[in-house]
C-alpha cells in the first residue's frame, strides 16, 4: 500500500453541492475559477506536509481543457497557476485510454468525444512537456499498472 496523501477531485464535491441546492444549476466560467482556487488550495495544503509522493485525482490541467472545451478559453489565473505548479513540481500523469468504457455519471460530459478528448489531453501533456503514462485494459489491469508506476515511481512516456 502507498502512503501518500490524496487530493480528491474538488470539482465533484463543488458541483454536487451546487446541484443538490438547485437541480437546474449549470456551471459557468466563474464556477471553474472557484473550483481551480479550491483545487490549488488542496494541493498546496497536501504539499505543505512535505510528502515524498502526492496523488491528485485531477489538477488544473483538467480545468484548462474543460474550460477551453466548454467556454472556448481559460481564465489567465488558472493558466498562470498551472505554469507555476509545473515549473516547481515534478509531475507524472496517468492518462486513461479512450477505449475504456464510458460510465454514466450526473457530472460527466462528452460520452461521444472520448477519442478526441484523449488526444487533446495527450497534446496538452506534450505541449507542457509533462511525463505521462497511458493506462488501459480492465479495471484490474489499470489498477495494477497504476500502482506499479506509483510504487516504483517509474517514469515512462
Amino acid at each position: 500500500m502507498l502512503r501518500a496523501p490524496l487530493v480528491p477531485e474538488v470539482s465533484r464535491e463543488y458541483l454536487s453541492q451546487k446541484m443538490s441546492r438547485d437541480s437546474q444549476f449549470h456551471y459557468s466560467e466563474p464556477d471553474l475559477l472557484e473550483i481551480a482556487n479550491q483545487q490549488q488550495r488542496e494541493e498546496q495544503l497536501a504539499l505543505s506536509r512535505n510528502p515524498d509522493l502526492l496523488i491528485c485525482d485531477t489538477d488544473l490541467l483538467v480545468l484548462i481543457i474543460w474550460s477551453e472545451i466548454r467556454f472556448g478559453d481559460c481564465h489567465q489565473w488558472i493558466l498562470d497557476t498551472f505554469a507555476r505548479n509545473i515549473a516547481s513540481q515534478k509531475r507524472h500523469y496517468l492518462l486513461c485510454d479512450y477505449h475504456i468504457p464510458w460510465q454514466p455519471d450526473p457530472l460527466r460530459e462528452n460520452p461521444d468525444d472520448r477519442e478526441e478528448l484523449f488526444h487533446l489531453y495527450q497534446q496538452k501533456l506534450e505541449h507542457y512537456q509533462l511525463n505521462y503514462s497511458v493506462i488501459e485494459g480492465s479495471v484490474h489491469e489499470r489498477m495494477e499498472a497504476s500502482m506499479g508506476l506509483l510504487a516504483g515511481k517509474i517514469i515512462t512516456h
